[in-house]
């Protein structure tokens, strides 16, 4: 009998092009970049990024060979706990401050982002405590089973309240959505899974309803939070300072069109959208590679979310199946606050677009996520054989 192949590809292959891809845009976008810092900035930038592809590439095949029982194992996530709460701790105190965030430790030649990592940590760790859990939340639902014993989430608790001071906004909510996914798919209660969308959606009404109040109570206060949400609400009014990125995204988006100006044509990321390469990479796509880009690039994400949703519903192991379904909400938030925030659906966040903006944090972090589902992946590849 022909051996199958170990390796999904319906997750490897967007996997790889979207990295690909994003090397190929940080070189495009970071030409803005090269008229401050010299010629060969772009060129720096693109070879680091291409260093953080080849090093989660690394990641994704030493979990998937090696780490994979290690990264789930309550040692390893008692410690990792414990170094992200000093490592957010030291960022509060003396962190390297970005876009009013003190939330970057500085090494020289790479800075670190702690809640990025915190991503990762709060699918394992909720992994973690549903496996354990999982007869008392098919018997009394999860409310009840978290209901009786509320010591575990303390831990997420304090890690999510340090991001929240640092003040990084968009890293809470991600991380809070990721949580809040997770235990939503883990409920086997029509009741439960009725409450919490129901919060979810009062949660929704409530923000954008107050959204214009908040504009408008914080149009004198110098927060950059708050002139972010300024910005979101009529970027207009305030061209010429919260909203001038927001105005210079949605040139770069108009000018695209269908098909782009070509790549490498972009005019906005010379020196008038700022963050090109990061928080509006997607802005550049779309001005450099049309709409055709973007739906491409959305496209392979997509793909990704599916398929781990997919994985998610066909296993019976709910640390596999949390694992999976957090990971697709990691993706899926990450890239509607990104999208979103470049056509000024949502307020802006400065996250990163998943395997296409620069860093090394966000890169390595969705390495080590997506080389657990692809580990999964061919766990239940191998038992559905062994079936056969």
């Amino acid at each position: 009998m022909k051996r199958r192949s170990s390796i999904d590809w319906y997750l490897m292959l967007p996997y790889l092009i979207l990295s690909m891809l994003g090397i190929v845009m940080v070189y495009s976008a970071s030409a803005g970049v090269g008229l401050s810092f010299g010629q060969g900035q772009a060129s720096i930038l693109a070879i680091k990024q291409a260093f953080y592809f080849f090093i989660g590439l690394g990641l994704v095949f030493c979990v998937n060979k090696f780490w994979f029982k290690l990264i789930l194992s309550d040692l390893f996530i008692m410690i990792l706990s414990v170094l992200l709460m000093g490592a957010l701790l030291f960022v509060l105190i003396k962190g390297q401050t970005v876009n009013g965030a003190a939330g970057w430790i500085n090494f020289g030649f790479f800075s670190l982002q702690p809640a990025e990592f915190c991503k990762f940590f709060f699918i394992i760790f909720f992994a973690s405590i549903l496996r354990k859990r999982q007869t008392d939340i098919e018997q009394y639902g999860l409310g009840e089973t978290f209901k009786e014993n509320k010591k575990p989430l303390a831990i997420p608790a304090t890690i999510l309240f340090l991001i929240l001071i640092q003040p990084d906004t968009g890293g809470f909510a991600i991380n809070f959505m990721i949580v809040f996914v997770i235990l939503l798919a883990s409920s086997t209660s029509w009741r439960t899974l009725r409450n919490w969308t129901a919060l979810a959606a009062g949660f929704l009404v409530i923000f954008y309803g107050g959204i214009g109040f908040f504009a408008k109570f914080a149009e004198n206060i110098h927060s950059y939070q708050l002139q972010r949400i300024v910005s979101f609400y009529n970027p207009f009014l305030h061209a010429q300072t919260s909203g001038a990125q927001l105005i210079n995204s949605f040139y770069a988006v108009s000018n695209g069109g269908l098909f782009g100006r070509g790549l490498g044509n972009s005019i906005q990321k010379m020196g008038y959208l700022p963050e090109a390469n990061t928080d509006f990479i997607l802005a550049i796509i779309s001005e450099e590679l049309g709409l055709l880009g973007v739906v491409l690039v959305l496209g392979l994400i997509y793909m990704l979310i599916y398929r781990m949703i997919q994985l998610g519903r066909k296993t019976n192991n709910l640390q596999y199946s949390s694992i999976c379904y957090g990971t697709a909400a990691y993706l899926t938030i990450q890239t509607l606050f990104n999208a979103g925030g470049a056509i000024a659906l949502v307020p802006l966040t400065g996250v990163a677009l998943p395997f296409i903006s620069y860093g090394g944090s966000s890169m390595f972090t969705l390495s080590i996520c997506f080389a657990l589902v692809l580990k999964i992946s061919s766990i239940e590849r191998n038992q559905e054989l062994q079936k056969h």
